[in-house]
């Protein structure tokens, strides 16, 4: 047995979008490994016998294949993969970076293995699905309005000096003209097309239809039973893109392209876009909440909306919980799959993910009954669920503390007794056997993708526990050092969360067992603000970031040092990123007991982060009041950590991406020049072409040299 490294990031292999055949006989995964010497990233699908079975290798490649969708017979697949991107025209790169390298539409035909490249575009292809009857396949590509579909033979050659040394200039008219790891839009938008499909005529495809042409950008599409009409979700209003609401649109497929999209329906917050059709075509179910006010912060409720009248009916609002895989603190994975309502049952009751004291789970909701029933159990996170055409059986990708996920075959029963509509989850059963629901089911796993693996590794697993935090008590997990020993104490690291508005969750996370293993206590909790315990526990740091929820950290911290002998109270540390990195800059600017901080990817003064930030501008509608920073600067300064720096005295490592496009470089530039200019211990990390994202996605070895750089910060200063 040895104790797990940061270089075995190049062993750990991810899961993802888990897509059971129609017949349930097959089911499709995306499988990702890592080559270390050359850092690509093979992406490719494999196949598990749905009763279980020895996986297979379907896709092979470096093509880093995706999103594989079965046609509604079975005998076709779609998928994305790279094309051949040809020689790089001479000059600097173009300033749009989302044209000219996104995925193109594959379909193989399972029975002769022949595979056809269906796309080339060069807005790419995003989000395939099959039409019911499957003769189409609806997608989301990047378009400029005033261009409409092009053809990666239509990008213009560099020719002349003027086109050739000027495309790296962006000019832009939009708000959201950059997002973190997609990169710079300009004035691209997410559009809706349609490519018809012929199995006698894959080697020569159709030409796609452009089906929407909007200076806005919508969603991935959702076919009505009839294959007549397209849901999606946007904004399509003068200010749709300063504002926060979505609304369900359809996409009349009867007329000709492009059309203009119908608005159906609204809601004040939608943080997924899955849409899904009632079989009988009258309704659609989405998930969201109404409230103007609170942003992130809201349960995500089940929707029912009348597709004939437009009105829509909040079909959960009984239950204090959001819906969805809100699970936040993985570092090994960015997209599990489909995590949206799915009808079953004639369209009597939906399957739905439900979030609940740190685990996410699958349930079965009846609408008429006001029933909520848990098809799984155990401190765990479904991450993604799929269903085969006669619902008879579900296939789960479901991750916990000690495994970054593999695939579960769950059998579907019908008739069950739910959880009374009114009836909420006690924190006390919560604590005593979390989710476990009055009728278990048998569920078969079906891959082990890690197993090798761990099989050679000492790892400790998390502890669980409750802190009490003024009237409220803090969901906690506290991982202990591997090899510890009786008697001796070993110090500890806080790792507070990003967010808000997400959960710390029963899920793996590499990062977390590294310090473990090099012999330190690691410490995270559910302050307020997060999901899982209610509405009123995640909405009241609204607008108060660094009160409620430092005194939660705080809590989690002293009780655990309290209740665990093995903690030195005298080595506290304290790290976190995003919104994690505010809170550690927040926290050792009012605790100066803290021997050592690492600051990653912070948010530190907000008064410019509103501006620079790809989603900055939202956040004062829920943080603010809607006021903006030009007309009430004391607040956002007062919101900010760069308030407190004087205070500051933890030697404070910085960590930050040159390329993150949610909290910009400068935030974290403007913290390490402040902690210079007071005299406190620093030193900037700063990662070149890296996003937001490097600790999840971000080039191995930069995230094995950033897992490093920690590692020496601790063990110089603890």
């Amino acid at each position: 047995m040895r104790v797990i490294q940061a270089e075995d990031l190049y062993q750990l292999q991810t899961v993802n979008d888990p897509q059971i055949s129609p017949d349930g006989q097959q089911v499709l995964y995306v499988q990702q490994r890592v080559d270390r010497k050359t850092e690509k990233k093979f992406t490719n699908l494999w196949l598990v016998p749905g009763d279980g079975g020895t996986p297979r290798q379907f896709t092979f490649g470096d093509q880093r294949d995706s999103m594989p969708r079965w046609s509604p017979d079975g005998k076709l697949l779609a998928y994305l993969a790279a094309v051949p991107a040809g020689d790089a025209p001479p000059g600097p790169p173009p300033a749009v970076t989302v044209v000219d390298r996104g995925a193109q539409l594959h379909i193989l035909d399972v029975e002769s293995g022949g595979v056809y490249v269906m796309t080339r575009l060069r807005g790419g292809v995003m989000a395939p699905e099959w039409s019911p009857d499957g003769t189409q396949i609806a997608f989301v590509t990047y378009v400029d309005p005033a261009l409409g579909l092009e053809t990666l033979t239509d990008a213009p050659p560099a020719d002349d000096a003027y086109t050739k040394f000027s495309r790296d200039v962006l000019v832009t008219s939009r708000v959201r003209w950059k997002f973190d790891n997609i990169g710079h839009l300009g004035e691209y938008r997410r559009q809706i097309a349609t490519l018809a499909i012929d199995p006698a005529t894959l080697a020569a495809p159709a030409a796609p239809i452009l089906r929407t042409q909007e200076k806005a950008d919508l969603a991935p599409p959702a076919w009505s039973p009839d294959g007549r009409t397209l849901a999606t979700a946007g904004n399509l209003d003068d200010d749709g893109e300063l504002v926060r609401s979505s609304k369900v649109y359809l996409v009349d497929l009867t007329v000709p392209a492009p059309v203009t999209p119908r608005p159906l329906f609204r809601l004040e917050e939608m943080r997924s876009s899955d849409l899904a059709w009632s079989p009988d075509g009258h309704t659609l179910a989405v998930c969201g909440h109404n409230d103007p006010v609170i942003g992130h912060y809201g349960n995500q409720y089940l929707w029912l909306v009348d597709v004939s009248t437009g009105e829509g009916t909040n079909a959960t609002a009984w239950l204090d919980r959001a819906l969805g895989d809100y699970s936040r603190n993985s570092d090994m994975r960015r997209y599990g799959g489909d995590d949206g309502p799915r009808w079953i049952d004639g369209g009597k009751r939906l399957l739905v993910l439900v979030n609940e004291g740190g685990s996410v789970f699958l349930a079965e909701i009846d609408p008429a009954a006001q029933t909520m029933t848990p098809l799984t159990s155990g401190r765990q996170s479904v991450i993604a669920f799929t269903v085969d055409r006669s619902e008879v059986a579900a296939v789960l990708l479901i991750a916990d503390d000690m495994n970054p996920g593999d695939l579960y075959r769950l059998k579907i029963e019908r008739g069950l007794s739910g959880l009374g509509g009114s009836e909420r989850i006690s924190e006390e059963k919560i604590r005593s056997d979390p989710l476990n629901p009055p009728d278990p089911r048998s569920i078969q796993r079906l891959t082990r993708i890690n197993a090798e693996l761990f099989d050679e590794l000492e790892m400790t697993e998390p502890i669980r526990f409750w802190a009490q935090s003024g009237d409220v008590q803090i969901d906690s997990w506290l991982i202990p050092p591997v090899g510890a020993e009786p008697g001796k104490r070993y110090p500890v690291i806080l790792y507070t969360g990003g967010g808000p508005g997400g959960m710390r969750a029963s899920v793996f996370c590499h990062e977390f067992h590294l310090y473990a293993a090099q012999g330190y206590a690691v410490l995270h909790c559910n302050t307020r603000g997060n999901h899982g315990y209610g509405q009123d526990f995640s909405t009241p740091t609204r607008g108060a970031w660094g009160d409620l929820d430092t005194l939660d950290n705080m809590a989690s911290l002293r009780a655990a040092c309290a209740q665990f002998d093995f903690i030195d109270p005298e080595r506290t540390a304290v790290a976190g990123g995003s919104y994690g990195g505010y809170m550690a800059t927040w926290i050792i600017s009012r605790y100066p007991e803290f021997k050592a901080a690492v600051v990653d990817r912070c948010l530190f003064n907000r008064h410019s982060f509103n501006g620079v930030g790809d989603i900055g501008f939202l956040l004062d509608r829920v943080e603010f009041d809607k006021q903006l920073p030009w007309e009430n600067p004391q607040r956002y300064l007062e919101r900010s950590p760069m308030s407190g720096i004087a205070g500051v005295k933890t030697p404070t490592l910085v960590v930050h991406s040159a390329e993150d496009l949610r909290c910009p470089v400068d935030q974290g530039e403007q913290l390490y020049m402040a902690l210079h200019r007071v005299g406190v211990p620093t030193k900037l990390v700063r990662f070149p072409n890296e996003s937001h994202e490097l600790s999840r996605s971000g080039r191995p070895w930069h995230r094995i040299f950033r897992l490093e750089q920690y590692l020496a910060w601790f063990e110089e200063w603890l």
